[in-house]
């Protein structure tokens, strides 16, 4: 296929993978932003037993009857009991213990009275109030009960997460293993870092763009490198890392120069080949191809284009082969907030920023080769073909990044 829609393009690539099923268990403070295997159930409750909110005194609340700033009541303090502690002693009417913030409240008492409400006693406390059963009293089971489902399996683990996990004791836990991307980046006029740069070269900007965007979407990328414009090194290169990868991404090499190499890669491979050419601006040329039931996507060479097309094309294919829907592009509609005159005869995305409903063009470089205004940036708007200018109070789709 040749010059397919963006949505037919993501539908061809998502038909010739599979949802990665491999599973591993991996400690708890390694599992952020992991996908569960499993469903959680809770093996005990939350809190494990009843426990006081606050800092104070724990009674029986018969105690307290009556009991005022200017007619206190007076218990007998059997003791003090602190957070990690337990008092063992059964409390009778008329008495009171010492207790701390998280401390488990002792049998015989139904309710806790803050501090600031009695003369801080020690042997004997003065109350200056009185207090119904269970006031400032947390019940075990509260906030999680044992045998509860409290995570679903292939929920994306974050902090708050991996909190509950922990308070439930969870040392370990199974997640879908992450996936690996082989990512490529072919050209003659590459340079790596670290080296002068010569006259017609540059430096290989998009490797580690896309490498760092990758793993903060939370892949493995494997063998970074930059591979000069030879057919048969790429094709060597890719044959050598398949096995051990889900996906191939490369940069360069598939447009119609004479340098565009990946086109005369994919035979080499014995590759089956997918498509060719995407409508969209920037990144057209996108060549896609089925090798060993794993895809080789070949992405623009220049940066920002490249950048649009992981973007826009591999994410949506990184979301289907581990399942999870974070990764997949968020489409809102905005309010455009100034003047974008240029006509747009292809479908066309340009780089803006996305404010509190409203998206901004606060730039004028929307060359696919321009790098710079991306870091002013932080969406793109979906500009349909064959329109000729929008204006500011439009309403436009944009794509969040």
């Amino acid at each position: 296929m040749v010059g397919i829609s963006l949505e037919e393009a993501i539908l061809c690539l998502e038909a010739h993978i599979k949802a990665k099923e491999t599973e591993e268990w991996i400690a708890l403070d390694k599992a952020y932003g992991r996908i569960l295997a499993q469903d959680i159930e809770a093996p005990f409750s939350l809190p494990p037993f009843d426990r006081s909110p606050l800092d104070g005194y724990a009674f029986c609340a018969s105690s307290s009857k009556g009991a005022s700033k200017e007619t206190p009541v007076y218990l007998k303090v059997q003791g003090e009991v602190c957070a990690g502690h337990y008092f063992k002693q059964e409390i009778k009417p008329g008495e009171a213990v010492r207790i701390m913030t998280g401390a488990p409240i002792p049998k015989g008492c139904d309710c806790v009275l803050r501090q600031e409400d009695t003369d801080y006693g020690e042997d004997r406390v003065a109350i200056y109030k009185e207090l119904k059963p269970y006031a400032n009293y947390c019940f075990a089971g509260e906030d999680i009960k044992a045998g509860s489902r409290v995570l679903a399996k292939g929920e994306k683990l974050n902090a708050i997460t991996m909190g509950i996990l922990a308070s439930l004791g969870f040392e370990k836990v199974k997640v879908k293993a992450r996936l690996k991307m082989a990512l490529l980046c072919s050209g003659d006029e590459l340079m790596p870092l670290g080296k002068p740069l010569e006259i017609g070269k540059i430096y290989n900007s998009n490797g580690i763009m896309l490498k760092a965007r990758a793993e903060e979407l939370g892949i493995e990328v494997i063998d970074l490198k930059h591979y000069q414009d030879t057919a048969e090194e790429v094709a060597r290169a890719i044959s050598r890392i398949i096995e051990d990868v889900d996906l191939v991404v490369t940069t360069g090499g598939v447009s119609v120069g004479k340098k565009d190499i990946m086109h005369e890669v994919i035979p080499l491979l014995g590759a089956k080949r997918l498509f060719w050419r995407v409508a969209m601006q920037p990144g057209t040329p996108v060549l896609a191809s089925s090798y060993q039931e794993k895809l080789i996507i070949g992405l623009s060479g220049n940066p920002f284009a490249a950048l649009a097309n992981f973007e826009l094309l591999v994410r949506p294919v990184l979301a289907k082969l581990i399942g999870d829907d974070h990764l997949v592009p968020i489409r809102q509609t905005a309010c455009l907030g100034s003047d974008f005159l240029k006509e747009s005869k292809k479908r066309r995305f340009i780089r803006a920023k996305y404010e509190k409903g409203k998206v901004y063009l606060n730039h004028s470089n929307h060359a696919s080769g321009a790098l710079y205004t991306m870091s002013l940036c932080n969406c793109l708007i979906d500009i349909p073909a064959g329109t000729k200018s929008l204006h500011e109070g439009e309403a436009v789709e944009v794509i969040l990044l």
